[in-house]
């Protein structure tokens, strides 16, 4: 008998435990973006949400068991719903919580919600959403920042060591961008019975690239994708090629709440060019699109608790050596393993904050943002 199907047909148990396993260690990993108890500021979705940091943890325990639950009893939809309820709650108490990985877990475990008395439509909606992240991924990554911060620099220089004469011929610097442009067309490819299969062989070998990157072997950098760039590889092996009749068609996703995860993933995206949708939200991953926010303190007034995500180099453009420079990435890797929810807004209310926790920080707040191809630097207002 196939692993992967039981005698009733499809193992959806299976599915839910693979996505809820590696959910959990996702959360453990990051555990400290899910307290409240931290440096790095917490920025919930409404003023009004600043609450006590023993309702954020109350959350994730919650979240936890619920997760550890489904291993369990992964057909429970009441657990399925306790779930999700504390993570949504959670997310709108700290906006940084809507990471990609989160996104995406949670429609998986909506899709077989909204689908238990047809759950046979769970799997073109878990297919929908694997399809269009990979679209929307590549799309965003077919600009000239990434070709030369991600291609260039990260793969070419730090993991291939490429030599500088060879990596700025024009051939080789400009094949970063049929990285993304392959990866669209292979999201496309996950429509097409006749392609499916090719799509399918292409991101599980894209995925485990991603692993030799990212992970101890590579550059050992952003840990925590690493886990979910082993599941994804899993999930489209098991839908594409361990799934008969499997296929990603419209008419499930237009029957009843499935129309919701149509808008989400299908077309809210496409606002995102518009400034009107999360770059997380829009699959925009390693893009180098979002934007990026320094923070310049003088030594003099800094905080000691700020002190230890300065940066290390001994001397920088952004701001004279007297002063500590904190780049607010490295700042929530370093304290969360997470990045930061890269949206202006958010970075205003962290400003914000700071401004209020530190009043003798006499600061500059350094925004950059990706315009007309290139990367502008302006001032956090």
């Amino acid at each position: 008998m196939d692993f992967f199907n039981s005698k009733n047909g499809f193992n959806y148990k299976l599915l839910i435990r693979l996505i809820c396993f590696f959910w959990f260690i996702e959360k453990c990993i990051c555990w400290k973006l899910w307290l409240a108890d931290r440096v790095f500021p917490v920025v919930p979705a409404f003023s009004f949400l600043f609450v006590p940091s023993s309702i954020h943890l109350v959350l994730f325990i919650l979240s936890l068991a619920s997760l550890l639950a489904l291993l369990l009893f992964p057909r429970n939809t009441t657990i399925e719903i306790i779930l999700l309820s504390s993570e949504f709650l959670s997310c709108l108490l700290d906006q940084n919580r809507w990471q990609p990985w989160e996104f995406q877990f949670f429609f998986f475990i909506l899709a077989f919600i909204i689908n238990r008395k047809k759950e046979k439509n769970s799997l073109p909606a878990i297919g929908f959403i694997l399809a269009s992240m990979y679209f929307y991924s590549g799309i965003s990554k077919i600009n000239p920042v990434f070709v030369y911060e991600v291609w260039h620099q990260i793969i070419l220089f730090k993991l291939l060591h490429l030599k500088a004469a060879f990596t700025f011929q024009p051939i080789v610097y400009h094949m970063g961008y049929m990285l993304g442009f392959i990866e669209a067309i292979a999201g496309i490819g996950l429509f097409f019975k006749r392609t499916r299969k090719i799509a399918g062989i292409f991101f599980i070998v894209m995925h485990l690239l991603v692993l030799v990157i990212f992970g101890p072997i590579g550059i050992n950098y952003d840990v925590i994708v690493w886990p979910w760039n082993v599941l994804l590889p899993l999930l489209v092996y098991i839908l594409v090629f361990k799934t008969p009749g499997f296929s990603i068609s419209l008419k499930p996703l237009l029957s009843g709440s499935n129309k919701m995860i149509l808008i989400l993933f299908g077309i809210m995206p496409v606002l995102n060019y518009f400034g009107c949708w999360g770059y997380f939200l829009s699959a925009s991953l390693f893009s180098a699109r979002p934007p990026d926010v320094y923070i310049c303190i003088p030594k003099a007034t800094i905080d000691k608790s700020l002190l230890p995500f300065c940066m290390k180099q001994k001397s920088h453009l952004l701001c004279d050596t007297a002063s500590c420079l904190i780049y607010v990435r490295d700042w929530a890797f370093n304290e969360t393993l997470s990045p930061e929810n890269p949206e202006i807004r958010i970075y205003q209310s962290m400003k914000e904050q700071m401004l209020k926790r530190y009043p003798n920080m006499n600061a500059t707040f350094i925004l950059y943002i990706y315009s007309n191809g290139k990367r502008v630097r302006t001032e956090l207002k």
